[in-house]
């Protein structure tokens, strides 16, 4: 009898350890940037107790999908990209897909053609009716409502202004997103050196407030501080990040610091990309090319404190994540093809690049499944 008892023990043991390893696999999407073997979306499935990454395979194969939004509740991806119209010119569109969470590809459900130029960001608001896009060409943000993901256009705004340097003649924008721990949407334009705050009306995007960065920093991307403390903006055009704390109306315009992602002996050009808090909030990274780097800060007391710039491995990293077990930290390289892997110390934020990695034509966007 007691031999029966061990023997069920481990057998109860050894299937409980089958299915944590097969919990552990997270299925990844990747955005993917002009391919020449039009390619599209590609996923792949990543190990957060290990670091280990399959082959990346094709999920659908559309042109220029160089953003993703994921939505697990209701099992949908959603793009930006373009197709092919029948004149032979490219049309800029959102589409919307359905997950396969078993084989890890992707039916399309919606396709709208999009009303702005150079669509390069899209996101859900916090109700996840309406799906919002920003357009680098044309300095516009639009919403779309979203029925099951089937999407209809809802409205537009334009940006009015400029900025001192060569690239902010006029209006970019470039990322919009929602606070986590409010109802404003935050719509970062580059070429205005401001990031309109936005609420969702029953017209659609409606203006709040501006927040004011310094003259020439060019907002790229933003990030919000899991306790909801601190706004981080990366500035694409002088390399920097910019960090702000909310007013008493709750928008983030009280500007705290601002810090360079260069060492003083680089000469070259560099153009700043994205930037993430880590999950508990300790530390944020930014990532930066022509000088490739990821940039790595300890957040203390709602400050930031440099830590080190990881350079190996890192080439035009124009996205990067942090893998849902907050022990990794992935970096789509668009001029290497391929996606990197680094160990992230959870205790000093350094990382450390892991041998594994994941081969893909120009990954420019990253995205867990969860």
């Amino acid at each position: 009898m007691y031999r029966v008892f061990i023997l069920l023990l481990f057998i109860t043991s050894l299937f409980s350890c089958v299915s944590q390893t097969e919990n552990s696999k997270m299925l990844m999407y990747i955005g993917t940037t002009n391919n020449d073997s039009l390619k599209g979306i590609e996923y792949c499935y990543f190990d957060i107790n290990t670091g280990e990454v399959t082959a990346a395979k094709v999920a659908n194969r559309i042109i220029n999908p160089n953003f993703l939004a994921v939505d697990k509740e209701n099992k949908m991806l959603f793009a930006v990209g373009a197709k092919m119209n029948n004149e032979g010119k490219q049309s800029a569109v959102v589409r919307s897909f359905s997950v396969n969470e078993t084989s890890g590809e992707l039916t399309q459900v919606s396709e709208e053609v999009v009303p702005g130029r150079g669509p390069c960001y899209v996101a859900q608001d916090k109700t996840k009716d309406h799906v919002m896009v920003a357009y680098y060409g044309s300095g516009e943000f639009s919403a779309f409502n979203n029925d099951a993901g089937k999407l209809s256009h809802k409205n537009i705004v334009k940006h009015d202004g400029n900025g001192p340097t060569k690239r902010q003649k006029g209006p970019h924008g470039h990322s919009i997103d929602v606070d986590p721990n409010s109802d404003f949407i935050y719509a970062a334009d580059l070429g205005i050196d401001q990031l309109k705050v936005y609420e969702m009306k029953e017209e659609g995007l409606v203006l709040a407030d501006s927040v004011v960065c310094h003259p020439g920093a060019g907002p790229r991307h933003f990030d919000f501080s899991p306790d909801g403390k601190i706004l981080a903006v990366l500035n694409e055009l002088d390399c920097s990040v910019s960090t702000f704390q909310k007013d008493k109306k709750g928008i983030f315009n009280k500007a705290m610091q601002t810090l360079t992602l260069l060492p003083d002996t680089f000469t070259g050009n560099a153009k700043a990309a994205d930037i993430h808090f880590s999950a508990d909030g300790k530390f944020l990274y930014a990532s930066n090319r022509g000088f490739n780097c990821i940039a790595v800060f300890k957040v203390l007391d709602n400050k930031l404190e440099f830590v080190e710039f990881e350079t190996e491995g890192v080439n035009w990293p124009r996205n990067f994540a942090i893998d849902p077990s907050g022990k990794f930290l992935l970096v789509a390289n668009r001029d290497s093809n391929n996606i990197t892997i680094y160990n992230r110390n959870t205790e000093t934020g350094e990382l450390t690049i892991l041998p594994q990695k994941v081969e893909v034509e120009r990954p420019i966007c990253i995205k867990f499944y969860n």
